[in-house]
């Protein structure tokens, strides 16, 4: 099963379904043409943590909502900093 994972304030997603596409590939089916059948798009209530959704073809993918993680607590002069 294909999960996808949302931000806290998603109200949409748009994902591509991984059995579909991996049967499209097995198929030898042009990239555009499995793209196309393998797009999922939708809305989710903002109070949602978890539903799911399926794809034409009816498999399941597995919606979820994750919280931002918390700030570092040590900074490394390796990461990014935005200021």
């Amino acid at each position: 099963m294909t999960t996808v994972w949302l931000g806290p304030s998603a109200t949409s997603f748009a994902c591509l379904c991984e059995p579909c596409l991996e049967a499209a590939r097995t198929s030898g089916a042009l990239f555009a043409d499995a793209l196309a059948l393998a797009s999922i798009r939708g809305s989710i209530a903002p109070e949602t943590d978890a539903t799911e959704a399926r794809c034409a073809a009816g498999h399941q993918i597995l919606l979820r909502r994750v919280e931002r993680p918390p700030a570092l607590v040590h900074l490394d002069d390796r990461q990014l900093q935005l200021t």
